[in-house]
């Protein structure tokens, strides 16, 4: 019986099987189809070559939500909220982007793209309010609601969210204004405690939001590809890969669409969580090149980073447990464009799966990365996809010739600029999760994977200083694999506001209780394990210390004093400090509930002769064209040593080596590249 890995990214769609019992691999990509994605998803499941009644589970990464959001293509919503509060969408935190603090010309661009998920004509507010405490202060107006609610369902909304102030001390009025809403409106209907009950305003009302806009396209999504796995004679469960790192049941997914946001970007980060065990590397910055982005990330002993705040863009909070993934516009399918000012840039539009890069022979004219790369010799019709897909270098070559003349350059070194471009932004990408959070890269390996990955791996590790770069058996499926790999998980939080030295262990201990039986009755069966923690601050802070472990034992007067050296311990190693003399103020109690599944690792690689003699091809390196050495990666064999400069190729990956660069083959199958130091 195999498990299989559905990964959707922009220009491919990659699937992976593991075998249940011995880990072997099997691996394939297939064009992504934006039309439906749900083609490509069981496109994909064929092209493994698996028939159906040998696979006992389907893993997927489900993009269709973060796409909504990017490209403002989601659901038309209708929200109901407080009287008074109509406006708190559109002032979010009142603050201005990272990039724009000391501008003080930047205005919020109210009837652009990014303005709220909601119009404020289809933003209703009702009398009623609860104050901090929970306690009642204006009862719900349940005429007025019944009135908004039928002036919603007039305007064909196609789904209605309830959001008041307060909500999450106590949630009556919201559960009320849901049922009355639900029988006067056939269409989906969120509260934003049910989506998640954090305690402060701007972020509880974000998630809420963004979960009911892309709600209706996720579960139409979610229930085609269902039906198409049915049709196809599949019969056992579908789950979905959430941004936390944990898979849920496809109907769990269904009713919490915003946690699958970064579903894409964290199979790889888990692939990489993975790998590194193998190796023994348990300090990782994770880099995922593919044909629209590059999405980074960092694993610290062992465990991906995970922030309770995930902001897609400026004022876009998704108030989940979500691993800290950053991405940016650079990839493979990137486009190079020379601006109104005559200077080269490089994305963040992308050429997609249709029409693609120019040298995919589908119709693309506009010059992308993997253009560059074909321009220069690096990809050929011979290498790539195994020579079994169509590769025009020719187109590659015209569709640059717009940008050499413009910018009075050669092709090659039009070419050659793209690609310096791109692997700046990446750098960027990883300095801005790596060293401008404190942590240094000399100490971390670089993983990186997705088909462009192992070109610019080595380039990208000597720019960042990392310790070495590390590359997978099958980097441009990683993201597929590690889907096969993710465990069953759960994260649900209870607000617990108060001060630390008034909470009652007992107190907390009931809470925590209550958040494990509602993990278990969500999952459907006893969770393996559960892990505690909570969430607070300093008297007087503004920003929480989030993932402050929780003793797990039953709380008394000992317990939370350990509790409190836990929480100095996290503020120090998050900020750099701790205050053990201040006030701690508790925020949220939150229970992560795990179900391991159990996938095997694979296998370690076949032994191979080696030794062969290289083919050579004609590159242009250094600022001129060489011939440099082809080495099939399948014919190297463990601990072989590959110098710089080669390529070294497989079906769907080729890594690129510079002069100095010295490649080595790990026992587990993964490719390091090591340097000359100054």
């Amino acid at each position: 019986m195999y498990r299989v890995g559905i990964d959707i990214g922009g220009t491919f769609t990659d699937g992976v099987a593991v075998d249940e019992d011995t880990g072997a691999v099997t691996t394939c990509k297939v064009p992504t189809t934006p039309h439906d994605q749900s083609e490509g998803f069981l496109a994909g499941i064929h092209a493994l070559g698996i028939p159906m009644a040998e696979i006992s589970l389907v893993l997927h990464g489900c993009t269709v939500g973060l796409n909504a959001v990017l490209t403002r293509t989601g659901a038309t919503i209708g929200v109901i909220t407080t009287e008074g509060f109509r406006d708190v969408l559109a002032m979010g935190r009142g603050q201005r982007p990272s990039g724009d603090q000391f501008n003080p010309r930047w205005q919020r661009a109210f009837g652009d793209a990014r303005e709220p998920f909601c119009p404020r004509w289809l933003r209703r507010t009702v009398a009623g309010r609860v104050d901090r405490t929970g306690r009642e202060v204006v009862p719900l107006d349940e005429e007025g609601l019944a009135r908004e609610v039928r002036f919603l369902v007039g305007r064909g909304v196609e789904a209605i969210l309830v959001c008041f102030l307060n909500a999450y001390a106590d949630d009556k009025h919201e559960r009320r204004a849901a049922s009355i809403a639900a029988e006067l409106a056939d269409v989906p209907i969120w509260t934003s405690t049910g989506v998640h009950p954090c305690f402060k305003e701007y972020p509880r009302f974000s998630t809420a939001v963004v979960n009911t806009y892309v709600g209706p396209p996720v579960q139409r999504y979610l229930d085609r590809a269902e039906r198409r796995l049915a049709d196809a004679g599949y019969r056992g469960p579908l789950m979905v890969m959430q941004s936390n790192g944990g898979v849920l049941p496809v109907g769990t997914a269904r009713d919490r669409p915003a946690y699958t946001l970064q579903s894409g970007p964290t199979g790889g980060v888990t692939g990489a969580q993975r790998g590194g065990r193998r190796l023994g590397a348990p300090d990782l910055i994770t880099l995922d090149i593919g044909g629209t982005s590059a999405d980074c990330a960092v694993v610290v002993g062992g465990e991906p980073v995970v922030t309770t705040e995930l902001e897609i863009e400026h004022d876009v909070i998704i108030a989940l447990p979500a691993m800290a993934v950053h991405s940016i516009g650079a990839g493979g399918g990137s486009l190079a464009w020379v601006d109104r000012r005559g200077a080269l840039r490089v994305g963040p539009r992308s050429a997609g799966a249709v029409p693609g890069p120019a040298c995919y022979g589908r119709g693309g004219t506009e010059p992308t990365v993997t253009d560059a790369l074909a321009v220069l010799g690096i990809l050929d019709p011979a290498r790539f996809m195994g020579g079994s897909s169509t590769f025009d270098t020719a187109a590659a070559r015209a569709a640059f010739t717009p940008i050499a003349t413009a910018t009075g350059l050669t092709t090659e070194a039009a070419a050659r600029a793209v690609l310096d471009i791109a692997t700046a932004a990446m750098v960027e990408a990883a300095r801005e999760v790596s060293v401008y959070n404190g942590i240094d890269p000399r100490r971390f390996g670089l993983y990186v994977y997705g088909s462009a990955g192992p070109v610019f791996g080595a380039r990208i590790g000597r720019a960042l200083g990392s310790a070495s770069v590390i590359i997978p058996p099958q980097p441009g499926e990683l993201s597929a694999y590690g889907l096969a790999l993710a465990d069953l998980r759960l994260d649900v939080g209870e607000p617990v506001v108060r001060a630390l030295g008034a909470l009652a262990p007992d107190e907390l201990e009931a809470a925590y209780t209550r958040l494990r039986d509602e993990a278990e009755r969500t999952l459907g069966r006893e969770a393996v394990t559960h892990t505690r923690w909570l969430d607070g601050r300093y008297q007087g802070q503004t920003w929480e210390t989030n993932g402050v472990p929780v003793p797990e034992r039953p709380l008394d007067d000992a317990a939370i004093d350990e509790l409190r050296t836990n929480f100095d311990a996290t503020h120090r190693r998050t900020w750099g400090y701790a205050v053990p003399r201040a006030d701690v103020k508790a925020t949220m109690a939150r229970v992560t509930a795990t179900v391991a599944l159990g996938t095997p690792d694979a296998p370690a690689p076949p032994p191979v002769a080696g030794g062969g003699a290289p083919d050579h091809a004609r590159v242009h390196l250094d600022g001129r064209w060489r011939d440099v050495p082809v080495v099939a990666r399948d014919g190297l064999a463990v601990d072989a040593r590959v110098e710089g400069p080669a390529l070294v190729v497989q079906p769907t990956a080729t890594t690129v080596l510079e002069a100095g660069d010295v490649l080595t083959v790990e026992a587990t199958g993964h490719l390091t590249i090591e340097w000359e130091r100054a």
